[in-house]
């Protein structure tokens, strides 16, 4: 019995001191704090203001993060990216930016540019609870190609339970959430 609670003290310490080491600052349990820029109008031209989705918009909503090895989440607006521990091969910054949040379109930007490459892919997940019910079983999330300037739908899944539709990246890029081909919530 005692060689047993030795075992199980010495696995208490062991992962103790790594939780230590390791921390928690990048980890996808870290708590959210809001950003200066939250609700700020955004002022450059962004492919969806220049697609004149923001038409009417009042508000930006802008969550950046440092992201290391051991992955981590940025949350902002409807849309809330996961990395997952070894997805980057160094520290970077993220940044999410939902223009408006009466749209579902996220802007996604990573620098260094050299990091928009992952090695594992993230998650990318809207919360659809605005959506119409009906429309939520057909809704993708798709990626604006800037080459030809045409929105490319992706594989993606919907949760009916949360009221989420996701998708995994490879890189980052301008999103959003369409169902029947049109945007909208």
């Amino acid at each position: 019995m005692s060689r047993l609670m030795r075992i199980s003290w010495n696995l208490v310490l062991g992962l103790s001191f790594s939780l230590a080491l390791a921390g928690c600052s990048n980890m996808p349990t870290q708590p959210v704090a809001p950003s200066s820029s939250e609700s700020a109008i955004g002022t450059s031209r962004e492919p969806a203001q220049v697609l004149g989705l923001l038409e009417g918009s009042s508000s930006t909503t802008t969550t950046t993060a440092v992201i290391g090895l051991l992955g981590g989440t940025v949350k902002a607006g409807d849309f809330t990216v996961v990395f997952p521990p070894a997805s980057l091969t160094q520290r970077a910054t993220v940044t999410v930016s939902q223009p408006d949040p009466a749209h579902p379109v996220v802007n996604l930007s990573i620098t260094p540019a050299s990091a928009n490459k992952f090695l594992l892919p993230v998650l990318l997940t809207a919360n659809a609870k605005r959506m119409d019910p009906a429309l939520l079983s057909t809704a993708k999330i798709s990626y604006y190609n800037p080459a030809t300037g045409q929105w490319e739908d992706r594989v993606s899944t919907v949760s009916i339970l949360n009221l989420t539709v996701s998708t995994p990246l490879w890189h980052f890029s301008t999103y959003r959430v369409t169902s029947g081909g049109k945007a909208g919530w």
